[in-house]
């Protein structure tokens, strides 16, 4: 049968079916994909599986959502049979280590994508219990797959997935580990956002490709050789970054230079990693994406899912970020390029949005990883070395988007139903994003009365390996935002976000967070342990003890107990 047949004779379900049962009553025999994924299947734009399961059944693949399955038993994986094409491994809507321990590595009692925030199958009094999120799941997940069924491709993706993929850093084993596509024993793996590249790779598997024959932009495979690819940029091996500081800190670094440009190979075994240059959407594709139909709610086997709830009314504006925080993984997923969508199509999904049952007339948040880098675009499209803010001097050739940003959100207030529609999903204060009309603007309407913002220290020389604005930037950024407030007559509070014990923080520099703090009049409990994600910068600095690119040394705070009193210090 041929794609356009197939789309023509496939049902649109309300839901994409999760089990053989669901199937069955859409009259299918076998899924083309299926994608399980550790997080409870939320039909919603926000949630990874919905956006790749859709995204495929739109251009006529059956996909089922094999959402939390017994990890422990191999047969689970099987729940919706053997896929036609391919299993797609999706490593959930954030990094499984992350969401089963804290920063002090004592395990987590909720997770916000389970049913009631319940982290576990079982619960108390109906026998023993395990996680639903297995400690690295894509890994998990993937040799479950391979031991019941092997002649299928098999395709990993997600940020756990996409931040692991040359050889890295982990914390919580405090060793230097391979890509996660040689661990999870994977076909292909995808980094980044993945529509479009799970929709080519899953194509190419259906004319049955291998991997080994596909140079899919934003994908990764393993393979043998490397001829008859273009100048390849080579890193240092796996074995010489495990053995060798300098090696470890040459790879990151070229790893960072490269900017997913060019192909770039790393050996792991007696095979190499070749990752192929990051595909960058168009405004039109990404429409694309957010226009398709979703439930906008949980499927019925789920009936409270915490993270839904927060996020039920907002709408995603925007990809990337060119904040280049050293210790921020959203560079190394979702990349520097701003991909805005168009105002008409975040104004439909705010119809959308508003027509669903239950709405109260309030929209949460029109957003992105940094909100006001919306429709932010270069005059000269683009450099190799993208450093957009210089850490408070914006580079002469921003042109940021705060206008059309602002006409967007007072576009949506516009729409038939909505009240009031909020930021909440973080604003950077650097003036060039912050201009006098976009802060009247925020401060007068958008603003529920906390404001959330990052200066994320009070020590301008940690700040400097943040790779964020001085300090004397946010209290410039402060005084403009009390006075907007005043003008407004609303009552407005800055909530700030720090991070305690980021490399090159002593005790001197943390006493200047916390003098900082009290200065400032700013308190709140938005205070986070420093904890090392893999491909950031920060992390190769606590690692190394020095910045990998420069060779400053950089002073490492370790000592579990010296940062929770730290913590303790600030919430004082």
């Amino acid at each position: 049968m041929s794609q356009d047949q197939r789309q023509r004779s496939s049902p649109s379900p309300a839901f994409l079916p999760t089990t053989a049962a669901e199937m069955a009553a859409l009259g299918w025999d076998a899924c083309d994909v299926v994608i399980a994924t550790p997080d409870a299947y939320v039909d919603h734009p926000s949630f990874a599986m919905a956006l790749l399961g859709r995204f495929l059944q739109y251009h006529g693949y059956r996909v089922g959502i094999l959402t939390q399955p017994r990890w422990r038993d191999p047969q689970s994986f099987l729940g919706l049979g053997a896929p036609r094409i391919a299993f797609v491994v999706s490593g959930g809507n954030a990094d499984s280590m992350v969401l089963n321990y804290t920063a002090s590595g004592k395990p987590r009692k909720e997770d916000q994508y389970c049913e009631g925030g319940n982290p576990f199958f079982s619960r108390p009094g109906q026998g023993r219990k395990y996680r639903i999120r297995p400690d690295r799941v894509v890994t998990v997940y993937a040799s479950q797959i391979r031991t019941v069924c092997r002649d299928r491709p098999l395709i990993i993706g997600g940020i756990e997935a996409s931040l692991r993929r040359i050889a890295h850093y982990d914390t919580w084993s405090d060793t230097v580990r391979r890509s996660v596509l040689f661990d999870a024993r994977a076909d292909l793996l995808v980094y980044g956002m993945g529509e479009y590249p799970l929709l080519e790779a899953v194509r190419g598997f259906e004319k049955g490709l291998s991997a080994g024959e596909m140079a899919v932009p934003s994908t990764a495979v393993a393979r043998r050789t490397l001829d008859g690819l273009d100048d390849p940029v080579v890193l240092p091996s796996f074995a010489e970054v495990t053995t060798d500081k300098q090696a470890f800190a040459e790879a990151f670094c070229r790893f960072s230079r490269n900017g997913d440009r060019r192909v770039l190979a790393q050996q792991q075994d007696s095979r190499s990693l070749v990752q192929f240059p990051r595909r960058i959407l168009s405004q039109e594709e990404l429409d694309a994406v957010y226009d398709l139909a979703f439930a906008r709610s949980p499927h019925p086997r789920f009936r409270d899912v915490p993270a839904f709830r927060m996020i039920r009314d907002s709408i995603t504006a925007h990809r990337g970020c060119f904040g280049t925080c050293s210790f921020c993984a959203i560079a190394a997923h979702q990349g520097p390029d701003i991909v805005s969508r168009s105002e008409e199509s975040v104004l439909r999904e705010a119809a959308r949005v508003a027509a669903a049952p239950g709405f109260r007339g309030v929209i949460t948040d029109i957003g992105g990883p940094s909100a006001n880098m919306y429709a932010a675009t270069c005059r000269i499209g683009g450099c190799d070395a993208p450093d957009c803010l210089r850490q408070g001097e914006a580079c002469p050739h921003l042109v940021p988007g705060t206008e059309a940003y602002l006409r967007l959100l007072d576009g949506a207030l516009g729409v038939e139903g909505v009240r009031r529609v909020f930021v909440t999903s973080g604003l950077r204060f650097d003036r060039a994003l912050m201009d006098d009309a976009f802060l009247e603007g925020i401060v007068a309407r958008h603003v529920s009365g906390q404001l959330k913002v990052a200066p994320e220290s009070g020590s301008d020389r940690v700040l400097r390996l943040m790779h964020k604005p001085p300090v004397s930037v946010f209290e410039e950024f402060r005084r403009r935002f009390e006075a907007c407030t005043e003008r407004s007559g609303h009552t407005t509070y800055l909530v700030p976000y720090i991070i305690v014990g980021h490399p090159g923080e002593g005790e001197i520099e943390f006493e200047e967070t916390r003098q900082f703090l009290d200065a400032q009049g700013l308190a709140g409990r938005q205070f986070q342990i420093f904890t090392p994600s893999p491909l950031t910068r920060a992390t190769a600095m606590y690692y190394l003890g020095y910045d990998p690119c420069t060779g400053e040394e950089v002073a490492v705070e370790k000592r579990m107990k010296v940062l929770e009193e730290r913590k303790k210090r600030l919430l004082r």
